[in-house]
C-alpha cells in the first residue's frame, strides 16, 4: 500500500491501480459540506487521499481557508515530496470534479492518456 512514507519509491502506475481501485471500490465522494476532502466525517477518502494512511493524516490538510489542492499541501509543507505531484493532482480532479458514475471513464481516459495499463476491471 502506497502512503505519503512510500511515495518516492512508488511508480505512476501503482498510484494509478491503489486511486483507481480506491474509487472505483469506495463509489462515493469524500465530502465535508458539499466540498471535497480528504477525510470526510464517515471515513471516506479522495483520490489523494487515499494515499494518506491514516497516521499521516492531519485535519489541517482539510483546511478551506488555506487551500486543499495536493500542490497546496506540497507549499504548506504538510507533505514532504513533490514527486508524482501532477499525476495525483490529475487523479484527484476525477474525484472532485465529477459523479462517481462517471469515474470508471475517467480512469480509463486518462489511463490511455498517460499510457498506463487498465487493471481495474
Amino acid at each position: 500500500m502506497i502512503t505519503l512514507a512510500t511515495l518516492n519509491e512508488a511508480t505512476e502506475q501503482a498510484i494509478f491501480d491503489q486511486v483507481g481501485k480506491h474509487l472505483l471500490t469506495q463509489n462515493k465522494k469524500s465530502e465535508r459540506n458539499d466540498k471535497c476532502v480528504y477525510r470526510s466525517p464517515e471515513g471516506l477518502k479522495c483520490a489523494a487521499g487515499c494515499l494518506i494512511s491514516d497516521e499521516e493524516y492531519n485535519p489541517a490538510m482539510d483546511s478551506n481557508e488555506e487551500g486543499t489542492s495536493w500542490e497546496s499541501l506540497i507549499k504548506r509543507e504538510l507533505i514532504e515530496t513533490d514527486k508524482h505531484k501532477f499525476i495525483i493532482r490529475d487523479l484527484q480532479r476525477i474525484h472532485d470534479d465529477h459523479y462517481p458514475d462517471r469515474w470508471q471513464s475517467k480512469l480509463q481516459d486518462f489511463a490511455e492518456t498517460n499510457n498506463l495499463q487498465w487493471t481495474l476491471n
